[in-house]
């Protein structure tokens, strides 16, 4: 049994699920390429834009947001950053707390320019 495909409380691993997929030649279908975007997709979900501390589970929810393209297209992915973002601020509060999840690159770029002295 492979523990790719595991899921946790409504999270599954993403941790190199785009590896399970042989690389897209030329002579690729169009089930093959779909196939290869969406695991590419859900890892940039988990691993960076709405990562949770484990830095390796994705909430199955985004796996159904994959299944229409054409719709996907259409929602507001930087709010929903940016939410995930913001609560994973909001649950720091507990002083035992060390780490945050969300997109902290995005934390990170803000801070800069809001607080020059941060830069480098």
């Amino acid at each position: 049994m492979r523990r790719d495909y595991h899921h946790f409380g409504g999270r599954a691993v993403t941790t190199g699920i785009a590896n399970t997929f042989p690389e897209l030649g030329n002579d690729s279908t169009k089930v093959e390429r779909i196939q290869y975007a969406r695991a590419y997709i859900i890892e940039m979900i988990g691993g960076y834009l709405m990562s949770d501390l484990s830095r390796n589970l994705v909430h199955l929810r985004w796996l159904l947001k994959l299944i229409n393209f054409r719709v996907v297209g259409k929602f507001s992915w930087g709010s929903v950053v940016l939410a995930t973002l913001y609560r994973e601020m909001c649950e720091v509060r507990p002083p035992n707390k060390a780490k945050i999840g969300g997109c902290q690159s995005l934390l990170q770029s803000w801070a800069q320019f809001r607080f020059p002295f941060l830069r480098p």
